[in-house]
């Protein structure tokens, strides 16, 4: 009987291919491999008989499973694989490695296979992240720090920031900004006239990310006595307003914070 195998890699598309190619080289058979993310203390539940591997990244595995990705598959697998890389998913690593498996077998045909469970779930990862990707473009708000930076926070469910900055560096070309993701404790920063970075949380100074300026404040107490005084008390219809924007975005948007919050 042939020991199962369950490989743990880093929280990034970096380390899922790590494991992938380690996976596919040990010849163990798929149907006995899982692929896990390492996420702080919680690594799923340990099983009896199974062998559990710790994958460290490799550029030379990484650029392997990328480049047969393109040459075996397509540029589109690649961007749905990448885009199903941001999700929340916990099972996103082995949901990955199971629509390469069929990918590898089917060729670029294998997008259009909608009815294998695995390229159907790797489109449901990738509409998902695209949909709050989509929403944040709509409802991120900037303020002015101090210093006349302009930030804005964000507490998104999926690993999007990095799909929002080519949008926001567009449209702010001329602005310095930083985006940071509460969730994750990492940021873009872009600075006027340049190309924008992604980095980790620890660099920003959080006290000065509360600080904003006394013109930005009265901005905002205006922005909400606007929202307030368009609002017509009998076509009210918090349903629909939760449909169109749902809760969880609201924390980070001035028109839905009382004056006692920052």
């Amino acid at each position: 009987m042939t020991m199962k195998k369950v490989y743990f890699c880093e929280n990034s598309l970096e380390g899922i291919f790590s494991a992938i190619y380690d996976a596919w080289s040990d010849r163990n058979g798929h149907a006995n491999n899982e692929i896990r993310l390492l996420a702080g203390e919680d690594q799923g539940n340990m099983e009896l008989f199974t062998e559990y591997i710790y994958v460290k990244n490799s550029e030379e595995k990484i650029s392997k499973v990328a480049r047969s990705v393109y040459e075996k598959i397509s540029n589109e697998a690649y961007e749905l694989i990448c885009g199903a890389s941001c999700s929340c998913e916990a099972s996103r690593g082995d949901d990955i490695y199971r629509f390469l498996i069929v990918g590898f077998s089917m060729g670029k045909g294998v997008i259009d296979c909608l009815h294998n469970k695995y390229v159907m779930k790797i489109f449901e990862l990738n509409r998902n992240v695209s949909n709050e990707a989509h929403h944040l473009k709509g409802f991120l708000r900037f303020q002015e720090m101090e210093e006349g930076i302009l930030i804005s926070k964000i507490a998104p469910k999926n690993d999007i920031i990095r799909l929002l900055a080519p949008h926001f560096s567009d449209r702010l070309s001329q602005e310095n900004f930083v985006i940071y993701d509460e969730n994750r404790d990492t940021a873009i920063i872009h600075q006027k006239a340049k190309q924008w970075f992604y980095t980790g949380g620890e660099f920003l100074d959080t006290d000065k990310i509360k600080k904003i300026t006394e013109k930005e404040e009265s901005i905002g107490s205006m922005w909400k006595a606007f929202f307030s005084s368009i609002s017509i008390k009998e076509r009210e219809n918090k349903e629909l307003q939760r449909n169109n924007l749902p809760l969880r975005f609201r924390s980070n948007m001035p028109e839905f914070k009382s004056s006692g919050q920052e």
